[in-house]
């Protein structure tokens, strides 16, 4: 699998693959698939991704150009039991902490 495909399987939005692989490539010149992987595992479980059902999860191509891999942790919030469910449907049945 390509470091793009990587990207894309792991990105839980999947709109817009043509402009995403291009930003992907732009990114690529200041950063690596792994830090990008890394961001993505610790931003699922942000409030922002897992509320309204996944609503506000920004398009992969505003991920990538908004550099968002530098983003930094907020703190964790105790997710509530509707929340959990939200999460687990957006992301499966994985640990969500």
């Amino acid at each position: 699998m390509d470091a793009f495909e990587r990207f894309w399987a792991a990105y839980p939005r999947k709109v817009g693959k043509g402009v995403a692989r291009r930003a992907f490539a732009q990114a690529l010149r200041v950063t690596t698939v792994e830090t990008m992987l890394t961001a993505l595992q610790w931003q699922r479980h942000q409030d922002q991704w897992v509320k309204a059902g996944g609503q506000f999860i920004p398009h992969p191509s505003t991920w990538l150009h908004q550099e968002r891999w530098a983003d930094e942790p907020t703190r964790l919030p105790v997710l509530s039991d509707a929340t959990t469910r939200t999460y687990r449907a957006i992301f499966g049945d994985g640990d969500v902490h």
